[in-house]
């Protein structure tokens, strides 16, 4: 799934891609993954770049100032 998001340092990436192509389980479970990926990305792009809501963005800072007088 790392290599699906782009979260792999690069040698762990190259290594991850050689397994990949040489093994038929392994690319089957990462094509998985990243069709996964690109479907809940697409579901949710809308929603991600709405505004947030100011009545959650109140009871966020609310939180943050009483957690911060603690």
């Amino acid at each position: 799934m790392a290599l699906a998001d782009g979260e792999l340092e690069p040698h762990m990436a190259a290594r991850v891609r050689e397994a990949i192509l040489n093994d038929d389980a392994i690319r089957h479970k990462h094509d998985v993954y990243h069709s996964t990926r690109t479907l809940l990305s697409r579901s949710f792009s809308r929603i991600l770049h709405e505004p947030i809501p100011e009545r959650l963005k109140r009871a966020v800072r609310g939180r943050i100032v009483r957690g911060s007088s603690s």
